[in-house]
């Protein structure tokens, strides 16, 4: 990573391609990304397919559900023309083909588990031959069950818990016991949303700890500012250029 600051891009660059493809990811690499985020569910044939919904609908026009779905039927629907004709064709890629672009050097990917502990076997051997690139990756999850398995079953990888402000009782977080759980199942670090109350002291609590922290997602210029003044790890962010900008990064 060239900067003190790590910019993560969001589904690879969705702010200008379709999210979730090679596409997105190759042009955020071009874009000087220094790492981009995507999202995984397991398919019944227990393949690893990269998507954010649970189901196809939203990015292809056709609805199928990856859980209940093998690979074979999803890998030739298009992903693409929904953001823009050019993409037209684009697909839904395998975490393989995901992974296939990552540039050599010291930039990484941000590996979602958007389902459950059940994906982290399968997770387990695609990432078999990457210990010696474990700088080159991580993985996220808001599923406490995932990131305490994945980090039991890959130590050698950086695994940070995601969590927005509220539950989903809408009730708020506890940021004390939030570091208090992810140091207990040995977790690298804390994903925070933007609706956190971010401040000095609360990322100052975070580090106590010997945590890291980084906050998603973040697409305005002023929000940047403040995140970077606070001295979090990493943005993650739609617009990769525009965090660039704002901090006038060459």
């Amino acid at each position: 990573m060239a900067n003190a600051l790590e910019i993560i891009a969001h589904r690879g660059f969705s702010a200008r391609a379709p999210e979730n493809t090679v596409a997105a990811f190759e042009l955020a690499w071009k874009s000087k990304a220094d790492a981009c985020e995507l999202d995984v569910h397991l398919t019944a044939d227990q393949q690893i397919a990269v998507i954010h919904d649970k189901d196809t609908e939203r990015t292809t026009g056709t609805k199928l559900s990856i859980s209940k779905s093998n690979w074979a039927d999803l890998a030739g629907l298009d992903a693409g023309s929904w953001k823009d004709r050019a993409f037209t064709g684009e697909k839904i890629p395998t975490l393989k083909q995901a992974l296939a672009t990552l540039p050599k050097g010291n930039r990484r990917f941000f590996i979602e588990i958007k389902c459950g502990p059940e994906i982290v076997p399968v997770l387990q051997s695609e990432l078999a031959g990457y210990e010696k690139k474990a700088s080159q990756l991580a993985v996220i999850s808001f599923n406490k069950e995932a990131t305490a398995a994945t980090k039991k079953a890959m130590p050698w990888l950086k695994v940070y818990q995601l969590s927005g402000a509220k539950n989903s009782k809408k009730q708020p977080v506890d940021l004390t016991a939030l570091i208090a759980e992810a140091r207990a199942a040995g977790l690298d670090g804390l994903d925070l949303g933007l609706d956190w109350p971010w401040t000095a002291e609360m990322v100052a609590q975070i580090r106590a700890a010997g945590l890291g922290v980084f906050a998603y997602t973040v697409n305005k210029p002023a929000d940047v500012r403040k995140l970077a003044s606070i001295g979090v790890d990493g943005i993650t962010t739609d617009d990769p250029t525009m965090i660039r900008a704002t901090l006038a990064l060459q």
